[in-house]
């Protein structure tokens, strides 16, 4: 089952009944005295949740010792597999992939959270539950949250912080891809803020590869504008500067990219389209599943 996945050097495989856990050495002892390998026991017992991180549900937060916190991530579906299957997943291991390359993203020196666990709950025939642990980032926000706290419009100190986080974010964005690493989901509550410093989270169906083409960087940037419109359209304070201001410190003097996402906006218009009339939908659906 985990034959083509990496097992980090760091990490230990665990066997315990129907739970396969990967666990990085420094936390494997104390967390398995907690009795992590029966997962939903050991969350019962903790009902803490994140400040951040969240994404379809609210993640239980652990005490660990020397003040460190862990965050506990189950994978839940979205869309229509929402109401269907909601935990459950068919076949795979989307865990220990994502635990694999999020240690190779840490270990290249790119802000992220520090994974450290993995764990894969067999249940019923071929089906089976994920968890994700990785250490809290302390006072960490979304970039939603970050921005709608700053509000409008900003005062001047605001403003400057507001602008120094937009080009750090780009910054961040130009290493990962410079580094070989493709985001399978890029988008505003997938970059955390911590003290003006962004971190990418959340690398599920991401990948790596030696050298990104030009259309894997445009095909990120889009996701990424996506989820600005959606925002902006809900009354996120993003303005066309902030955007200019992102993409000239993530392109610089790369005219290769400046010239593809030229050409990439000339005809997002029809798309940007499309997606209003799905979120609209969407809207539509969720207040009739109410």
């Amino acid at each position: 089952m985990f034959k083509n996945i990496h097992i980090p050097p760091s990490y230990t495989p665990i066997k315990r009944g129907k739970a396969f856990l990967i666990l990085k050495e420094r936390y494997r002892d104390h967390l398995l005295q907690q009795g992590i390998e029966d997962i939903e026991k050991f969350l019962q017992r903790h009902q803490e949740r994140s400040e951040y991180l969240h994404g379809r549900a609210l993640h239980p937060v652990v005490p660990l010792r020397d003040r460190e916190r862990m965050v506990v991530r189950q994978y839940l579906h979205g869309g229509f597999f929402r109401g269907v299957t909601r935990d459950l997943y068919l076949l795979g291991a989307r865990s220990i992939r994502e635990l694999s390359l999020t240690e190779k993203i840490f270990s290249s020196g790119i802000a992220t959270f520090q994974p450290i666990g993995a764990i894969h709950r067999s249940t019923l025939l071929f089906f089976y539950k994920a968890y994700f642990l990785s250490l809290e980032i302390p006072e960490a926000r979304d970039l939603i949250q970050y921005l709608q706290e700053i509000g409008r419009p900003p005062s001047r100190e605001a403003l400057l912080h507001k602008r120094r986080t937009i080009r750090s974010v780009g910054v961040l964005l130009r290493q990962f891809h410079q580094t070989g690493f493709f985001h399978g989901d890029l988008q505003l509550k997938n970059i955390l803020v911590s003290e003006e410093k962004p971190f990418l989270i959340d690398f599920d169906h991401s990948y790596h590869r030696g050298i990104l083409t030009a259309p894997e960087k445009r095909k990120n940037l889009l996701r990424l504008n996506r989820s600005v419109e959606k925002w902006k359209r809900l009354g996120l304070p993003i303005t066309r500067t902030d955007r200019l201001r992102f993409f000239n410190a993530y392109a610089g003097e790369d005219e290769e990219i400046w010239k593809v996402m030229r050409k990439a906006l000339r005809t997002y218009a029809l798309r940007l389209l499309l997606y209003r009339l799905g979120w609209a939908l969407q809207r539509g659906l969720n207040s009739l599943a109410v």
